[in-house]
């Protein structure tokens, strides 16, 4: 390889490291974006099949410990 295949090499590699870079930054927003819509349904009572963040997965609503409210912790 001439000096001229490595400078086009490098090239090259560059713009797929930035596309990746991208890609991921990409993809890191819709993962935020996924998590943060999950946690509002979870708090949501009328979205089905969302358990809200203190009943364990698997248990249903009746089998958790009740819950702490807010107005408790004024108390």
């Amino acid at each position: 390889m001439d000096e001229r295949d490595h400078e086009q090499l490098a090239d090259e590699l560059e713009e797929h490291s930035d596309k990746l870079s991208a890609e991921s930054e990409r993809l890191g927003g819709a993962i935020e974006e996924a998590r943060a819509d999950w946690e509002r349904k979870r708090k949501d009572p009328q979205v089905p099949g969302a358990d809200p963040p203190d009943v364990p997965s698997g248990e249903t609503p009746e089998e958790a410990p009740p819950a702490k409210r807010e107005s408790d912790d004024d108390a």
